[in-house]
């Protein structure tokens, strides 16, 4: 009996690999896309919803976004007045911000923000994914068997799901970026709220779970700000190590060997840490990430380098808390079928994540779950017929 469950689990491991998602291949043939840690939902590619124009900010006035608001009590939410910025990213009166606003791109002031890994550990992260170059980096990423937090663009998402599934199934830790990166301070909050509900709302169709981490653009964050994170169940998280690398061409002027000098001094330092870090790093040119790549394999010699879900020990970074991400204290990637008491992650669109049948629920065979992750409608005609075979082998032999 094991022998044929071995057997079929054998046949089934197969066809998994011949049904691969798109997103999981690679754009270099030399560079073979490590196999998925978690096994997503379906989806076609089609959406349930007509998301927002990319790169705008979605209009407050939609059924989608009154839902949204009805669910959350913002009575208590500060009440001060928006901040206007500049094309770059900078307050145009940065004075008129109160004091008690603790605004941490003028003050430096924190309020429960994750800012630090602790020492000798580096928190790799990476902004404003997914793009036509992530697949590059993710190439690398997976060579390297080093995971990541990717701050994601929720229009990005849309317009590039295959690199987001792709990401999402190697087991980096997805995280919110807004949908059209605004400073989140010039936004009110049924804007902020809606940039950061549909990023959650795509992501989650794409991959099956539901993040509960943010990084603010341009790291503007206020307590207003983090009130409204909190009533949505997020942490945010800053940096202490920034590459500017989004500054190199087209975005301006900063050079490569410039973004690596930094790199050199922060290595050169690294025997005086009193804490680990946290580095912003951008998926957004050629550039950034011919950068991340060139300079990856120095911080891995350097410090421990990981997500910084793994960096906080949060074995659980979703709301789905069947989905574990590998961690410090030992935790492996991976979903628990049998973890009855939490929600089972589902892609609206593409259909909800597949769970054991009824004769299999308390059997510990690796088969058996290994056979449960999978969606019929993946196989292929031949593959298939060599499931009804196997299964037809082993019936017959018991």
């Amino acid at each position: 009996m094991l022998y044929n469950l071995s057997f079929l689990a054998a046949i089934l491991a197969l066809a998994r690999n011949a049904a691969a998602d798109p997103s999981s291949t690679t754009t270099n043939p030399a560079t073979p896309t490590a196999a998925p840690l978690l096994d997503l939902p379906p989806f076609s590619g089609t959406f349930s919803i007509a998301y927002p124009p990319s790169d705008k900010i979605p209009p407050t006035d939609t059924p989608q976004v009154q839902k949204w608001l009805a669910e959350l009590d913002l009575t208590d939410v500060p009440d001060w007045p928006l901040v206007p910025f500049t094309e770059d990213g900078d307050p145009k009166n940065p004075k008129v911000i109160p004091e008690e606003a603790c605004d941490w791109t003028e003050t430096g002031c924190f309020n429960k923000d994750v800012t630090t890994c602790p020492l000798g550990v580096w928190g790799l992260t990476y902004d404003d994914g997914p793009t036509e170059f992530s697949p590059q980096l993710y190439d690398f990423l997976d060579k390297t068997e080093q995971k990541a937090t990717l701050f994601y663009i929720g229009s990005n998402v849309v317009e590039n799901w295959q690199a987001a599934r792709r990401a999402c199934g190697a087991g980096h830790h997805i995280a919110v970026h807004t949908w059209s990166h605004p400073p989140s301070t010039s936004l009110t909050n049924e804007q902020f709220i809606a940039e950061v509900k549909y990023t959650e709302m795509a992501i989650k169709e794409v991959c099956g779970f539901t993040t509960t981490y943010f990084r603010p653009p341009y790291g503007d964050i206020d307590n207003r700000i983090r009130s409204l994170l909190w009533k949505m169940g997020y942490t945010s998280v800053i940096w202490d190590y920034d590459t500017d690398d989004w500054m190199m061409a087209p975005g301006g002027q900063r050079t490569e060997a410039q973004v690596d000098q930094a790199f050199d001094q922060w290595i050169a330092a690294a025997p005086q840490d009193k804490a680990g870090h946290i580095i912003l790093e951008h998926e957004l040119y050629q550039n950034t990430v011919n950068a991340a790549i060139k300079n990856l394999p120095r911080v891995q010699a350097t410090w421990k380098t990981m997500s910084v879900s793994a960096c906080t020990n949060n074995s659980h970074p979703y709301q789905e808390k069947n989905i574990t991400l590998a961690t410090m204290d030992g935790a492996k990637t991976g979903i628990d079928l049998d973890n009855g008491n939490s929600s089972t992650p589902t892609t609206g669109a593409g259909g909800s994540q597949p769970t054991s049948s009824g004769q299999d629920q308390g059997k510990n065979s690796d088969e058996v779950k290994s056979a449960a992750f999978l969606s019929v409608g993946l196989l292929s005609k031949e593959v298939a017929a060599l499931v009804v075979m196997s299964a037809t082998i082993a019936i017959a032999v018991i």
